[in-house]
Parts: structure tokens; C-alpha cells; sequence
């Protein structure tokens, strides 16, 4: 059983926002776009517990519901729940929220009807017991204990059952104790072995100890590690490294036994202050967990979207009007996909915002765009604006990359240099159809982008910048040179002047510390530029635009 899909209403930053989910699901998007809000709803809906704090209603609304349906596909087979399913086979679960007072839970009908469900149907399929949320901030003490809310307890919890379950000997305390003792040490043992594959050291040992059981209280354990350095140390009091590698085989763990098929995971940025290689070992763990039980995360690795699949991938983001909406995978463009698209996908789509995105051939667009918009009052973040760099003017990458967000409904502009026609022009027949999301193609009048900064600013970018053995002046550069031309004169006069011949450094200075001194100057922005901040801030916040100027403009 998992969520195929979750509709919130008025919870925390989130007005309304209905999201379709796979069994597995990635949520991508820039901060404070709702992401950690849809988990906490989730978390919320299976707690099924009242709300008594005004902040987890959208803007401290408390005469507002707070509303959280979520459908459920893959049924178990079970006469208790054949009565809520519809004709699909589906079982749409309701719960509103009013500010103190219990949920009011329904099932929702084919027609629309609803019916009370009764709690022992909710406790068994659709309670915290089938539900686990780790937040960013993980507490090991929490996470490797018995507590209900701690992953481990929850995995633990149904091989202490059975083996209660197959031994006779349950009058006894004492007894019962020894039979959980022998419970938990097959998952001790593995549980240790993946620490020592995953940090190459045989001489780790992971212990749980210190075993309780109390009649009223429960089970309850520590966890401790010992190596080659260090003897008997609580979990809690281990490195960071340390740490993020027990979350890694806690997670092993809960996919070697086998959880069950109607299991959720929802993890926040579940590759936090993890390396690189750790990433993407703690994805492919989670992959196979997912085959049995379903994982939603929030994430900003590229490791992740660089080994995940296109159709995993969610992109919340907020409109001009503050709401958050989820734009999923157009399935049907996964074939045109599957291909070398030319970027890393992450470089699409971790890029900010998805009301628009500005498709630009290098450095000094990227890192200068933002600061040039700011200085036109605008706000990429506010306004949901990706800047993707191609690195380049190839025809194959602008379409494959425009083709990656045409796929999530994400329109877009394409900037290119005056020398890139051919490829405005190519690009330009075949708009429409898959690349319709493309509004325009602009091919900058004066040549290159750095055509837009003034030579006074160049030389105090070379000069602050770069390791120059005499300082540049304007009188040092040809005037009359433009596009690739005014190029291979600051090439010159950087190698005249000691610095090497480096245009890809100095691109990169013009865009991020050269626009930031036209903006403290005060300098203007070319009225080419304007125009097309412009447009693009039209597309953003979803207003009709002009007849769309043709790529010879």
C-alpha cells in the first residue's frame, strides 16, 4: 500500500497544494517553498492527533481547517477495508482539523459521499505504526531507541512480537526479557557489519545494552560503539561521520528485514551532511527499500537527481501569489529523456524556482543575470526564476534542456550571443509541439553579453580580480571591438598585462563581482536587457504576453 496522492489544505506554508506520488518520490525546490511542510502534513494525517499551535496553520488562520486528504492505491486484501475502496480499488482518506479539536475522519466514496471509519481500521493501516518521518534534524537518541516514534523501535518492534509469539515461556519478566534480548541480536550483529563495510574497519563493534523491560514503562536500551581508538562510547557521542553512517545502516537494516509492503518513509534532506560517495550508497539503500515500502524525501543533492528517475522527481514551487504548487513528470516525453541530454539534469533542475527558467550560454549570465534583475527591483526567489548555463550555444543542448522542463510545465527564454543564429534560427522552427514551453529566443543585438558591461568596469574587474603585473586602464582596450572580437582583445590584454589568457576566469569575475559594481555605481542596464528581464518576469508571474519577437531581433 502506498500514497498516490496527498491534497493539503491551509497547513503551515502551504494554502493548497495537491501532489501525486510514486513509491518513490523526490520533492525538489528552492527554501521555503512547502517542502517541509507536505512531510509534516503527512506526519500529521497518521498522528491523527488534535492541533493546538497556531503556526501549523497557513499564516496563524486558526478559523481556517486545516484539511489533509490522502488516497491510497495497492490495497491489501482485508474485508475490513473493502468497504472504503472504490471502484479503482483506492481508499481516499479525509481529515480535517479544526484549531484544539480531534480530526473529523472520512473515507470518501466513488460519488463523493462520505463514511466514518472506525478506529480500529485506522489504527491498523493508516496510523503512525505504518508511518515513519525523519526530520533534517536527526536525534540517533531518538532514532536507535524503542520509542514509538524511533525508526529502529518501529523495525525491532515486529521481531520482539514474533518471537514472544513463538515462545511459551511469556509468564516471566525475566523470561521475556531474555527472549527480546535474543530478539535484537541477529539485527546487533548486522547492524555492526554494515558499519564496518561502510567505514572499512574491522574493529568496530556496536553493542545494545543496558536492555530494560518494565512492565509499565516498556523496552529500552542504549546503543554503544567501540573501535580501535575509542571503547563503549554512546551513539550520541560519536563524530558526525560516525552518525550519518549508523543512519545509513539503520537503513540497510530496515530494507534487509523486510518491513512490509504497506510501510511509509517520509525523510527530509535525508543526504545531509553526508560526502558525496555517502549519498549516493544512502540512495541506492533507499532504492531497495522502496521496493517493498514506499520513501518520500525532500532533497538538495544532485547525487540524487543525477541516479534517480525523471519521473521521481517533484518541483514545489510558489507562485507570485504566495501559494505552493507541484509540477510533476510528463511521462510521456520519457522516451525523447532517456538520451544524453548534454548537462547534468541537476543543473536544470536544482536551479531555483519553476515559474521560469532563463537559458543562458555561460558564466557571466549566470552569475550576472541575478544581480542585473535585482537592480530592475526584481527577485529571482520571489519570482521562481531558474538561470540554467549550457555552457555552450549547441542546438542539441538547448532543446534537450528545454525538452527536461517542458517535461515538468516549466516555460522558458533562451539567451544566446549574436554568433549563435544559426542555432536561434533552428531552435525557432522547431518551437511548438514538445518545446512549445519555450516563449521566446532573444540573440543579444551587440554581440556577446560582456558587450553589456563597460570597459570601465572590465578593467576593475581585471584588476581587483587578477594577478595582474600592471594595472589595465581603458585606454588599454580596443573600443571598436565587439562580440568575439572584444573577447580576444581582453584575452590580449590580460596576457600583456602577466594574468594568462584565462577568458573562462574572467567571465566568471564579470558576471559575479562586475555586475555587482555596476549595481553599487549605480550604472544603467542596457535597454536590451530590460526588455528582457521584462518579459521574462511576465512569464513568472503568468501574464499574457506580446506578440513574441523572432530570433533576428
Amino acid at each position: 500500500m502506498y500514497i498516490s496522492h496527498a491534497k493539503v489544505l491551509n497547513f503551515r506554508a502551504l494554502q493548497s497544494v495537491s501532489i501525486p506520488l510514486n513509491k518513490f518520490s523526490i520533492l525538489l525546490g528552492e527554501n521555503d517553498v512547502g517542502k517541509t511542510s507536505f512531510l509534516y502534513a503527512l506526519d500529521t494525517f497518521f498522528a491523527n492527533k488534535k492541533i493546538s499551535d497556531p503556526a501549523d496553520f497557513f499564516k496563524n488562520e486558526t478559523p481556517e481547517d486545516i484539511s489533509i486528504v490522502i488516497t491510497f492505491s495497492e490495497i491489501p486484501e482485508s474485508e475490513n477495508l473493502k468497504k472504503f475502496q472504490k471502484t479503482n480499488g483506492d481508499i481516499t482518506i479525509s481529515k480535517v482539523f479544526s484549531f484544539e479539536k480531534p480530526p473529523v475522519v472520512k473515507a470518501i466514496l466513488d460519488d463523493g459521499s462520505e463514511c466514518a471509519i472506525d478506529k480500529k481500521v485506522l489504527d491498523t493501516w493508516f496510523s503512525s505504526d505504518s508511518f515513519h518521518f525523519i526530520p533534517v534534524r536527526r536525534d540517533l537518541t531518538v532514532q536507535f531507541s524503542m520509542k514509538k516514534e524511533a525508526l529502529l523501535g518501529k523495525t525491532l518492534r515486529a521481531k520482539m512480537k514474533a518471537a514472544l509469539a513463538d515462545d511459551t515461556a511469556k509468564t516471566s519478566v525475566e523470561n521475556v526479557a531474555e527472549i527480546l534480548k535474543r530478539s535484537i541480536e541477529s539485527p546487533e550483529a548486522t547492524l555492526q557489519r554494515y558499519l564496518q563495510e561502510q567505514m572499512h574497519n574491522e574493529q568496530i563493534k556496536l553493542e545494545f545494552k543496558d536492555l530494560n523491560v518494565d512492565p509499565i514503562e516498556g523496552v529500552s536500551f542504549v546503543v554503544r560503539l567501540s573501535d580501535d581508538r575509542v571503547e563503549d562510547i554512546l551513539i550520541q557521542n560519536r563524530g558526525a561521520g560516525t552518525q550519518n553512517n549508523l543512519i545509513i545502516a539503520l537503513f540497510r537494516l530496515v530494507a534487509s528485514l523486510h518491513v512490509g509492503g504497506y510501510f511509509i518513509f517520509a525523510m527530509e534532506e535525508p543526504e545531509n551532511s553526508l560526502h558525496p560517495k555517502a549519498q549516493r550508497q544512502l540512495l541506492s539503500v533507499i532504492q531497495d527499500i522502496s521496493k517493498e515500502s514506499q520513501v518520500i524525501c525532500t532533497t538538495h543533492s544532485p547525487v540524487f537527481l543525477e541516479r534517480s528517475r525523471f519521473e521521481n522527481n517533484i518541483i514545489l514551487t510558489r507562485t507570485i501569489n504566495g501559494n505552493t504548487i507541484a509540477k510533476t513528470f510528463n511521462i510521456s516525453l520519457l522516451k525523447q529523456l532517456r538520451t544524453d541530454l548534454g548537462v547534468r539534469p541537476s543543473d536544470a533542475l536544482l536551479k531555483g524556482g519553476g515559474n521560469c527558467a532563463i537559458i543562458v550560454e555561460g558564466n557571466t549570465e549566470e552569475d550576472g543575470f541575478p544581480v542585473f534583475m535585482e537592480m530592475l527591483g526584481m527577485s529571482e526567489f520571489q519570482l521562481g526564476i531558474a538561470i540554467i548555463n549550457l555552457r555552450g550555444s549547441d542546438k542539441e543542448k538547448v532543446k534537450n534542456v528545454a525538452l527536461l522542463l517542458a517535461a515538468y510545465d516549466i516555460p522558458c527564454v533562451v539567451v544566446l550571443d549574436n554568433n549563435a543564429k544559426k542555432t536561434a534560427e533552428d531552435i525557432e522552427r522547431e518551437r511548438g509541439g514538445a518545446l512549445k514551453n519555450i516563449k521566446n529566443i532573444f540573440c543579444l543585438k551587440k554581440g556577446n553579453i560582456e558587450d553589456y558591461y563597460p570597459l570601465e568596469t572590465v578593467a576593475a574587474v581585471m584588476n581587483q580580480e587578477l594577478a595582474l603585473t600592471k594595472p589595465v586602464t581603458v585606454s588599454d582596450f580596443d573600443q571598436s571591438k565587439h562580440g568575439h572580437d572584444r573577447l580576444s582583445n581582453f584575452k590580449h590584454v590580460m596576457y600583456e598585462h602577466g594574468a594568462g589568457d584565462s577568458m573562462g576566469v574572467l567571465k566568471r569575475a564579470l558576471g559575479s563581482v562586475g555586475t555587482k559594481m555596476m549595481r553599487d555605481q549605480k550604472l544603467s542596464i542596457d535597454p536590451e536587457l530590460v526588455e528582457i528581464f521584462n518579459e521574462v518576469k511576465k512569464i513568472a508571474q503568468g501574464e499574457p504576453l506580446a506578440e513574441l519577437v523572432k530570433a533576428d531581433r
